[in-house]
């Protein structure tokens, strides 16, 4: 029989291209594990009809638990156990993976638009460890555009045309050096505190010295989120508020009124 060498019986081009799909599909299964470091196992109406046992994870399976250290000190496993929340909602019909529809104050509660992250409750830091927003009056070094309207002082009009208050301070983004809140002294109905107001919903009229917010009614001002510290705010305090202003525009005011009757 005539000799053959290895290589002239072997197709090499063939078999890197097998290699290749075999890395790509292990490259695909260890992506898709990672990504379930976060947010599995899903929580869905199996899981509540079986009393816990129905795990939505799919495939592959959530990965072991790795230890990660944070920037500014502290660590963290990912995945995690998360702490479940108690919803103050029905479901609208009965079938599984129906909406859910609020049973009080959905702006309150944190339902549908208003609902919130349960992030880290401590402030958002920039890279050298400072905090990233901060009022006006804690860091002189920031001022606002002198070509722009200055809101300080100006009279904040709720979305039924009623005045809640007066702005007092702005709250700036100190790494990305733009306005992100308001600092709203608010009304007698809010016990004369404090309240932060995300400027994005804002419309400031110059000309009137007004800045109204079509989001909220005066009564729904009263209960936006306070803060735990009134020099800082945190991660998951600034989700909150953002949510209560994002439900708001949503609900329109009418689930909220007729909880309140």
């Amino acid at each position: 029989m005539p000799g053959y060498s290895f290589t002239e019986q072997l197709d090499i081009p063939l078999l890197l291209v097998i290699l290749f799909f075999l890395f790509f599909l292990g490259l695909v299964y260890y992506l898709r594990g990672e990504d379930k470091r976060e947010g599995y196992p899903l929580q869905s109406d199996r899981t509540v009809g079986t009393g816990g046992r129905m795990d939505v994870v799919g495939f592959p399976p959530i990965p072991k638990p790795k230890l990660f250290k944070l920037m500014h000190g502290g660590e963290t496993t990912a995945p995690r156990a998360e702490r479940p929340r108690d919803l103050n909602a029905f479901p609208a019909y009965e079938f599984p993976g129906a909406p859910i529809m609020p049973s009080g104050d959905p702006l309150v509660d944190g339902i549908g638009p208003a609902s919130y992250a349960l992030r880290r409750d401590t402030p958002d830091l920039t890279v050298d460890g400072s905090l990233k927003l901060v009022p006006m009056r804690n860091d002189n070094q920031y001022r606002l555009e002198e070509t722009d309207p200055h809101p300080v002082g100006m009279t904040v009009i709720a979305r039924d045309g009623l005045p809640v208050g007066k702005v007092v301070d702005v709250w700036i983004n100190a790494h990305e050096y733009f306005p992100r809140y308001l600092e709203i002294e608010a009304n007698v109905e809010a016990g004369g505190r404090r309240v932060l107001a995300p400027i994005a919903f804002a419309n400031i009229k110059r000309g009137l010295g007004e800045i109204r917010f079509s989001a909220l009614t005066r009564p729904q001002f009263s209960r936006i989120p306070s803060l735990a510290n009134p020099a800082q705010i945190t991660m998951r305090e600034e989700d909150r508020i953002n949510g209560y202003f994002a439900g708001g525009a949503f609900y329109d005011g009418s689930p909220t009124e007729d909880a309140l009757s």
